[in-house]
């Protein structure tokens, strides 16, 4: 036995001596056939090769490196087979989502010998701050991993700015430029029509997209679509004109441009007061300009004379047109550049730079519970039947206690009641399992909420997925291939726990596997009845041209014009909004016009989504909840998905009204690809609708299209609503480019501020004061009165057709949010 241990002892030492002994060629040859890995964890990019492989795979992410959480990743894959034979395998990239389980994206991968191959993939990056990009042979041996490190500023949050300019080095001083007080930084990526999406996807991590000083008929149709897809899902469009002015808009012309401009010529711009040194007449430069007006425009900054930047709402999104071209203040704003935050934050207003700010942190979290609210609800048909329930629980009690009891002693067989009892036992039981099979979930199943919204050429589909299973087993569906998808998880930000490590041999909880006829959604390690959220987009062209269509003037207080059901079906709780005024139609059947003229005009509050979307779908009809009424829930469902609408992808201020509706005959299961699955959900139909407010030289407008700037106390401009315990004064801008005849205070209708259902709804009563401009002081107006003539309003505004307003509410002990009137604004056009 020493013996033996002794020899075991010298091995040891003489294996360890001859490794230490070895030629250093030969340890480098051993550890490259085996494993590369880079010395250092932190590097931003690195190569492992597990094994010897015959392709060559390099990777680049972002836009020039850099990325953000929780946004769609553009990825660039550049592959090589090195063999004279073809090659099969898969490509996987990993990431970590916000509730920090992994996500395995994979893709098939076919390589003819020697061919080289560039794919561009975009990726959900989840709140992580690593990407694993792998590459499999046909048998499923891992070949080569790469890791890469999201450069992700965790210090300041970020504006991303992305640019088309044949002159991009004069605009780099847009970069680095701290806005809203720098909360937020900008940073810039150049882009040409090359590099620039076809798809609204790839330009997710955008956040601005400026064009200035570009011929933007360079761009492809499906460019310019991907780019107002964008834009209506929240991104912001900023064009410059200037002498180019021709070039820049002709791919945006039609949807934004209300009248023919004149030619450009040079003008004399006051920059602002605040850039002049010497005296007033230092902050003017003159530039070439353009006077371009937009359909549904605001002026975001003008001059005396004329708009220097204005500003139109589409979607969630924003187009802002300047008069000049970028590239022609660069010599100004690389000495001033707080020109730049003066700009954007004038623009984009402080809320969306805040968001951008929390976002840092929070990431889609917030879009977590929303869309949680839209699918908790489920088939009311997998409700059991309470009453019946207890009838037969009550029977057998009866029957197996006294009933049997007494049964058998009459018969004189008591010896049987042990017997019989098991026997009614089972009957009962059996009777039980049998009622429940209608309520039982036997698979696999779906609840979903559908957005449709269509337009004369195409149909933009935005759908929302709850998977869930009723067993502690792994499952695998198939969806449509057509989508896009997104996972929707929570943020354990909140709960403070820590970031776990991510090394990428961690297993997988969901995987994502994208092919040719289907896209495969699996999922490990699962817990009965746990969601899974996915977030489904899809943009196809509309060959019926259904949809709901119409025309819609605004003017005075009153709706007229037409709509249309270009369905193949009727829909029904039909609402048309616009500027804070809608009108509800129960029913249109298909192909049926309807006349708005005389309809009921209701005026809603901007605050309260929820409000609106119970007033259209009937909801508001319900005193109490009633989950065994088939029409009660059906009104929740279909309100949930309208407020959600309203709260994620309407603008309240858009130049566009908007129409809603329903339908009793829709069909179940269009994101699946196959299987057969239980699915419950809920489908909602919009398109926008044009709308004019000019009639005879006049327009008729909100005086909230452009956010009024807050001079004291708090002011939440998208609901309209102020902090009621803090006077507040408001400055508005009427618009420069009208003269103004009326200004008209307009009140919620009566129904949504009577019962219990009003959301805790408290509107504005106090006092209200006019600034007066002649004396430099507020007046104090009758706040009885609603509608203002142009006389009366003359000592209250100034030059620039803006009214300073101040509220002061009774209750000042009020720890609560007070909706305003919404002002409208009647003008003779100059």
């Amino acid at each position: 036995m020493r013996f033996r241990k002794n020899t075991l002892v010298w091995a040891v030492i003489l294996s360890m001596a001859g490794s230490v002994l070895l030629p250093a060629s030969c340890v480098n040859a051993y550890a490259a056939q085996n494993m590369t890995e880079p010395a250092n964890n932190l590097n931003t990019e690195s190569d492992i090769y597990l094994t010897s492989s015959p392709v060559v795979m390099d990777v680049t992410y972002g836009y020039d490196g850099a990325a953000k959480s929780g946004r769609y990743v553009p990825v660039q894959i550049s592959l090589a087979n090195q063999e004279q034979k073809a090659f099969e395998g898969t490509l996987r990239i990993q990431a970590m989502e916000s509730d920090y389980e992994i996500y395995d994206y994979d893709y098939p991968l076919t390589l003819s010998a020697g061919e080289k191959l560039e794919k561009n993939l975009d990726i959900p990056a989840g709140r992580g701050e690593i990407l694993y990009v792998k590459l499999f042979d046909g048998n499923g041996t891992e070949l080569v991993r790469k890791r890469l490190r999201i450069n992700v500023s965790r210090e300041v949050a970020e504006l991303y700015v992305g640019i088309l300019s044949d002159s991009p080095d004069s605009l780099n001083y847009l970069n680095g430029v701290g806005v809203n007080y720098s909360s937020v930084r900008t940073k810039t990526f150049n882009l040409t029509a090359d590099t620039m999406p076809d798809k609204a996807v790839g330009m997710d991590l955008l956040d601005v997209l400026l064009i200035t000083d570009y011929d933007t008929r360079k761009l492809s149709d499906s460019q310019t679509d991907a780019i107002w897809e964008w834009v209506r899902g929240g991104g912001t469009l900023l064009i410059g004109t200037g002498g180019r002015a021709n070039d820049t808009l002709a791919a945006f012309r039609e949807e934004i441009v209300e009248t023919a401009f004149p030619a450009p010529d040079v003008r004399s711009v006051d920059m602002g007061v605040e850039y002049a040194t010497n005296g007033p007449g230092d902050s003017f430069i003159n530039l070439t300009c353009a006077d371009i007006s937009l359909k549904g425009g605001t002026e975001v900054l003008a001059n005396d004379e004329f708009p220097v930047l204005t500003s139109t709402p589409k979607g969630k999104g924003l187009v802002g047109v300047a008069a000049y071209d970028f590239v022609d203040i660069s010599d100004f704003c690389e000495t001033q550049r707080s020109y730049v935050d003066k700009l954007l934050t004038a623009l984009l207003g402080e809320d969306k730079l805040n968001n951008l700010s929390s976002y840092l942190y929070y990431g889609n979290s917030s879009k977590y519970w929303s869309v949680q609210s839209i699918l908790n609800t489920g088939n009311v048909d997998k409700l059991p039947n309470m009453p019946l329930y207890v009838i037969v629980i009550l029977g057998y009690i009866i029957l197996v206690g006294p009933g049997l009891y007494l049964l058998l002693k009459k018969q004189e067989r008591r010896r049987f009641y042990r017997t019989g009892a098991v026997v009614l036992s089972l009957i009962f039981a059996a009777v039980i399992y049998l009622m429940g099979v209608g309520t039982r979930f036997k698979n696999t199943f779906f609840t979903y909420a559908t957005i449709l919204d269509t337009s004369e050429k195409s149909i933009d589909e935005y759908t929302y997925i709850n998977i869930r299973t009723p067993y502690n087993k792994p499952y695998a569906v198939s969806l449509d291939p057509g989508y896009d998808l997104l996972p929707i998880t929570r943020s354990y930000y909140y709960d403070m726990t820590p970031v776990p490590k991510f090394t990428g041999t961690e297993e997988s909880r969901v995987r994502v596997e994208y092919g040719l006829n289907e896209t495969k959604i699996s999922a490990q390690n699962v817990v009965a009845f746990t969601p899974k959220y996915f977030s489904l987009v899809k943009k196809s062209p509309n060959t019926e041209h259904q949809g709901l269509t119409g025309n819609v003037t605004l003017f005075d207080g009153q709706i007229s014009g037409t709509v249309t059901n270009r369905y193949s079906f009727p829909v029904e709780k039909v609402g048309v909004m616009m500027f804070g005024q809608m009108i509800v139609i129960d029913e249109l059947g298909p192909g049926e016009t309807m006349s708005l003229d005389g309809l009921k005009v209701i005026n809603y509050p901007l605050n309260s989504s929820y409000l609106i979307a119970e007033r259209v779908t009937g909801g508001y009809q319900y005193e109490k909840p009633d989950i065994e009424d088939e029409n009660y829930m059906l009104a929740l469902s279909r309100a949930n998905i309208l407020g959600f609408y309203l709260d994620t992808y309407a603008s309240v201020y858009s130049p566009e009204a908007r129409i809603v509706a329903f339908s009793r005959e829709q069909s179940d299961s269009k994101f699946l690809a196959k299987g057969d699955y239980d699915t419950y959900g809920m489908t909602m139909f919009t398109s926008a609708l044009d709308i004019s407010t000019k009639k005879n030289g006049y327009t008729y407008r909100s005086a909230l299209m452009k956010a009024p700037h807050v001079v004291s106390g708090q002011y939440y401009a998208a609901s309209n609503s102020v902090y009621g315990m803090d006077p507040t004064v408001l400055e508005y801008s009427l618009g420069n480019d009208i003269e103004v005849e009326s200004l008209t205070f307009e009140k919620i209708s009566d129904e949504f501020l009577e019962g219990e259902k009003n959301n805790g709804l408290s509107m504005f009563s106090g006092s209200l004061y006019f600034y007066n401009h002649d004396t430099g002081i507020y007046d104090l107006m009758d706040t009885g009165k609603s509608v203002y003539a142009a006389d009366e309003l003359e000592p209250y505004l100034s030059p620039g057709n803006t009214m300073t307003i101040k509220y002061i509410f009774d209750n000042n002990t009020d720890y609560s949010w007070v909706t305003l009137p919404m002002l409208t604004v009647l003008g003779k056009d100059k």
